[in-house]
């Protein structure tokens, strides 16, 4: 049988994610797509950073595929 090690609550944390956060500086307050006239567009979304788009909230119609007319 092998021998297994349990880890702390700080281990467990750190292993899913949420030890160290990657999402300073980045929107989170706002949601990007259409909607609201204050929220930022799609464009914006696209315009982020890849890290920070893990981070904010985002409208299910930016992810369309836009196809040309």
């Amino acid at each position: 049988m092998k021998n297994v090690k349990k880890l702390n609550r700080k281990d467990l944390r750190e292993i899913n994610g949420s030890g160290v956060s990657n999402c300073n500086g980045c929107p989170t307050h706002l949601v990007f797509g259409p909607g609201s006239p204050n929220d930022p567009s799609c464009e914006a979304y696209w315009n982020l950073s890849q890290t920070c788009r893990m981070c904010v909230v985002v409208s299910m119609d930016c992810f369309v595929p836009i196809t040309a007319v």
